[in-house]
């Protein structure tokens, strides 16, 4: 209406435009016919003016005017359909009977192969999968088996010195504690009686000069004596009294000899032998008291030697014996019937099987306790598969499902979830195992090749779904969720709602909604 009478005044305005210059001027003025007409086409290009500025004014007004106006808000149609989850695994099939092969020594390390089945061949029970060369093992077991007949000799001269010993030892004791005793006798013995017997001769002997060199210097006075009163010739007085001083001379040495042997036992002799005897006394007694110790100790020593040797023989015997094991391990056979994998199957996967190759080339080196290879049944199969963390909660037993090898992608292998892993086998990863129905065109199929597994956990064909968006989570509590619905009168109110299962496309409403109600695809958050 107001743009009505926007246009209403706009052409007013104009058509007086137009008629005031024609009220102005005086009816004498009149221009001729000539003059009109130069006047029409500036009349007619005012009109278009003026129309083209009543345009303009009434294009905004239609436009302020829709502004006014609320947009509606993008809706879809509540209505039941089909909602489906679906969890894709990465697989490979395994075989379920599958023996590892690897050579075990009890001693050996040095294994060198000799001969080795190829890679995918297949072979029977009892078939040699794997050939080592033994000559160096067989010469270790030459030289064990020498030692051994070494030791025996040993063994048995020490068991003949360990009886000869049992019986001396006891001698041995006696006869140490009987010399102990004796030395202890002897000391006892020189400083009682023998010591003291040496000094009292020394001083006798000492005393005894002395006394003989007053015998002889007395009876010297007395011949002089008795010659002055006599009439003995010279000759006769001159020898006898010559012999009498001599007598005397030799008495004096005689004392003076005594007299240093005397201060030589005194001083020196005997208190040297006082403690020689004090010395070997203790000695001999300290060598009876390490003889007492160690005279049985030695008994012990023998007696273990000869365990130790018992024990070195039964340790050599053991030895020969795992040898002669190690020897049988040389030619492995198969444990069953069936496929040479090279490597080590791991939940049904071979990581190795290049690298094991160059090792089971002739004259290449293996390890001890490493598996070499494989030997795998072809059938039956199962299916062990990865599955992600996140879709662990959506697997149960018995879930069925399709596997697609991509090596043969037209084939639909029907699978069964048998089992998950309690733990996970990698950060973020669970380990599933599914049974395979394999018949028609599976013959192809082997051990280790890869497929793709489709599970459907949920499936419902009348579920009523809305688009992800039209969902609000409230902010404090995650567990409410909400709809906007488009009422008839055209507002919109919120309601809420519980919800079931998701996927990137749907969303299940389990209450709060009917089949028909709009709700907003996009509502404001």
């Amino acid at each position: 209406m107001r743009c009505l009478c926007r246009y209403g005044a706009l052409c007013l305005f104009a058509f007086a435009l137009l008629a005031v210059p024609a009220l102005a001027d005086p009816p004498a003025n009149k221009k001729p016919a000539a003059a009109k007409k130069a006047d029409k086409p500036a009349k007619n290009k005012a009109a278009k003016k003026a129309d083209k500025a009543a345009k303009k004014a009434k294009e905004p007004a239609k436009k302020g005017d829709e502004a006014k106006k609320p947009a509606a808000p993008a809706t879809q149609k509540v209505k039941k359909g089909l909602i489906k989850i679906t969890v894709e695994l990465d697989g490979v099939l395994e075989a379920e009977n599958a023996r590892e092969i690897a050579v075990r020594p009890d001693e050996w390390s040095s294994l060198t192969v000799l001969h080795a089945a190829p890679h995918g061949a297949y072979v029977r029970k009892g078939d040699v999968v794997l050939e080592l060369d033994p000559e160096k093992l067989d010469h270790a077991i030459t030289d064990l088996r020498k030692d051994m007949e070494i030791n025996a000799i040993s063994l048995k001269q020490a068991e003949e010195q360990l009886k000869g010993l049992e019986k001396t030892t006891p001698i041995d004791f006696e006869a140490g504690e009987r010399a102990a005793r004796l030395v202890q006798e002897d000391h006892d013995y020189y400083f009682n009686v023998d010591r003291p017997f040496n000094v009292k001769s020394t001083d006798f002997n000492l005393k005894s000069m002395k006394e003989y060199l007053e015998y002889e210097e007395e009876e010297l006075r007395q011949l002089e004596k008795m010659y002055k009163a006599d009439d003995i010739t010279e000759e006769t007085e001159a020898i006898v009294l010559k012999r009498g001083r001599d007598s005397v001379d030799r008495a004096k040495f005689s004392l003076e000899s005594a007299q240093i042997t005397h201060d030589h036992s005194m001083k020196y002799g005997i208190p040297r032998r006082d403690a020689e005897v004090r010395e070997s006394t203790k000695r001999r007694l300290l060598d009876w008291e390490r003889s007492k110790v160690q005279i049985p100790m030695e008994l012990n020593r023998a007696r273990l030697d000869l365990d130790k040797q018992r024990l070195q023989r039964s340790q050599t015997e053991e030895r020969l014996k795992h040898l002669l094991a190690d020897r049988e391990q040389m030619t492995v056979k198969s444990p069953i019937d069936g496929i040479v994998y090279y490597g080590k199957i791991t939940r049904g996967k071979t990581s190795d099987a290049s690298s094991m190759g160059e090792s089971l080339r002739p004259r290449g080196g293996i390890s001890a306790n490493q598996v070499v290879m494989t030997v795998v049944q072809p059938r039956p199969m199962c299916i062990r598969a990865t599955v992600n963390e996140g879709d662990l909660h959506d697997l149960r037993p018995n879930l069925k499902g399709i596997a697609t090898p991509p090596a043969y992608p037209d084939l639909r292998l029907p699978v069964t979830l048998d089992t998950t892993s309690d733990i996970p086998t990698s950060p973020g990863s669970f380990e599933a195992k599914l049974n395979v129905e394999l018949k028609g065109g599976t013959k192809l199929l082997m051990p280790g090749m890869s497929c793709k597994v489709k599970l459907t956990p949920y499936l419902k064909k009348d579920a009523l779904t809305v688009p992800p968006t039209a969902v609000v989570t409230d902010e404090l509590d995650d567990q409410k969720q909400t709809v906007e619905v488009l009422e008839k009168d055209g507002t919109t109110k919120t309601r809420p709602v519980t919800v079931g299962r998701k996927t990137d496309k749907q969303v299940e409403i389990l209450s709060g909604l009917s089949e028909g109600d709009q709700v907003v695809t996009e509502p404001k958050k």
